[in-house]
């Protein structure tokens, strides 16, 4: 049974994280915010339930990932069958010294929303589950990416 548009999948297991399906360190995507679109990398994995994982890393080239995620999230959409999981993708820098990754659920129709996965501190209810998934597969994920 499928999770009503407005709950966040959980976060699907990669068993095979050096199997990328698509690796675009050049992914464009389209906007109707008034920078028109940006460009992104892209990389999706099939997940062990037989879906996709796309992780989409913001390259500062247009509009951000965070500004055309509706789009993101429909584009892929489109073009990927079964359940998908977004992640957005956030390099170190802003003050940042480390990489963030924000899941998105964007259902057609209804805002964006966003849901920080790494990193989150102790006092978050899902703190464990986000370690836990970061350490089976989520940080093996971000080590494929491209430049």
């Amino acid at each position: 049974m499928p999770l009503p548009a407005d709950v966040f999948p959980a976060l699907p297991y990669v068993s095979a994280p050096h199997q990328v399906l698509v690796d675009d360190p050049a992914f464009t995507f389209s906007s109707s915010c008034a920078g028109g679109g940006g460009l992104a990398a892209l990389r999706v994995w099939r997940t062990a339930d037989g879906g996709h994982l796309a992780i989409v890393t913001e390259r500062s080239l247009g509009v951000s990932v965070t500004n055309a995620a509706e789009e993101i999230t429909a584009a892929l959409t489109a073009h990927l069958p079964g359940p998908l999981v977004v992640l957005e993708h956030w390099l170190p820098g802003d003050g940042a010294d480390h990489d963030r990754l924000d899941q998105v659920l964007a259902p057609a129709g209804r805002h964006p929303r966003w849901r920080r996965v790494w990193p989150t501190p102790p006092a978050n209810p899902d703190h464990a589950a986000y370690e836990e998934w970061m350490r089976s597969c989520g940080h093996a994920l971000l080590a494929t990416r491209t430049p």
